[in-house]
């Protein structure tokens, strides 16, 4: 609750009136000062141009996205484990060549539709992005999940049969993702994590050298997070990184893609809270239309539908809207910060 209040308080950065023509954008020097409202410029500041990925290839990790897809579309499962702390079904597959996946089967629970991760991951890419782990559909039978379990956790038959959406035949459809071998919690959404990146990503504060390229993929995640309108984002281990601290991991995708044009209040509201974004990101924003989506998601047909899809570019045009109102306010070598 104390994080929703801070999300939603008024203090010190820009508020947004969405697609209604005006912006409120806080003049910027750290403290709470008075605000006024900017008209939306129809104009829209281009940055300089940038080669743009146009599909999902490269690499994860330094493995080749194809690669790593190929292998969790076909590999030989040798041990299925449910994994723990979520309120839906997930699992990790541990293959027979030694690689793992996760896995999120249809399911009853709403918070998780495994085909939205398949297409945040491809958006992802198509925007030049390598934050979203590649991920794909696959169909696995009862026998591949239930009957692959541990021993000692056989128990979990009956939830994994009461919650997971298997058809007559015993098939489940589900997403299958990379699994990253070591993950930490980036502390991000705690409310000190909030309160500091907060302060820094306000114009006028100065970002810590040490900080400064992991709040650049932090205001790219949240411009990332309104176009897919993933409210799940700060409810709390949803913002995980490297060992190190220094690569943000945009996992956990399958609650995104409500039909909000204007996005959730949630997602508007972080990333309002932000002043400061990439300048190769909103350039890559501002070439996403509808055809660029469906030139994205052509790999993996129907994992989005036709009114989902429209909903993602509405919410492109809040993103830039806020943007460019920033831009417009502020001074585009104040805003557009990160490379």
């Amino acid at each position: 609750m104390l994080l929703e209040c801070l999300a939603l308080g008024g203090a010190g950065v820009g508020i947004v009136a969405g697609a209604r023509g005006v912006q409120r954008v806080a003049r910027a020097s750290g403290a709470l000062q008075s605000t006024m409202l900017v008209p939306l410029d129809p104009t829209r500041l281009e940055p300089e141009h940038i080669d743009v990925a146009t599909e999902a290839t490269g690499t994860f990790l330094g493995i080749q996205d194809e690669l790593l897809i190929d292998r969790m579309r076909t590999a030989e499962i040798k041990q299925a484990k449910l994994n723990k702390g979520g309120s839906s079904i997930s699992f990790r597959l541990d293959f027979a060549d030694g690689s793992r996946a996760a896995f999120k089967p249809e399911q009853i629970n709403p918070q998780t539709v495994p085909r939205k991760e398949v297409a945040a991951y491809r958006i992802n890419r198509w925007l030049g992005f390598n934050a979203v782990p590649p991920a794909t559909m696959r169909t696995l039978h009862r026998d591949d999940l239930v009957g692959k379990l541990p021993p000692e956790a056989a128990f979990l038959a009956n939830r994994i049969n009461a919650e997971t959406t298997f058809d007559a035949e015993g098939f489940t459809r589900g997403e299958v993702s990379y699994w990253i071998p070591v993950i930490f919690d980036s502390h991000l959404d705690t409310v000190d994590g909030v309160m500091n990146w907060w302060r820094w990503m306000t114009v006028g504060e100065e970002i810590p050298p040490e900080k400064f390229g992991l709040l650049g993929q932090l205001s790219s995640l949240l411009l990332f997070d309104l176009l897919t309108n993933n409210s799940d984002r700060f409810s709390g281990g949803n913002l995980m990184a490297s060992k190190d601290g220094r690569v943000l991991f945009w996992m956990d995708n399958t609650f995104g893609f409500q039909i909000e044009p204007e996005g959730h209040l949630r997602s508007r509201t972080y990333l309002f809270r932000c002043q400061k974004f990439s300048r190769k990101a909103v350039a890559a924003l501002r070439r996403f239309d509808l055809a660029a989506l469906h030139q994205a998601l052509q790999p993996e047909p129907g994992v989005l539908s036709e009114n989902e899809m429209a909903s993602v570019i509405a919410r492109r045009d809040v993103a830039l809207r806020y943007v460019d109102g920033l831009v417009a306010q502020l001074g585009a070598d104040k805003v557009l910060v990160f490379p």
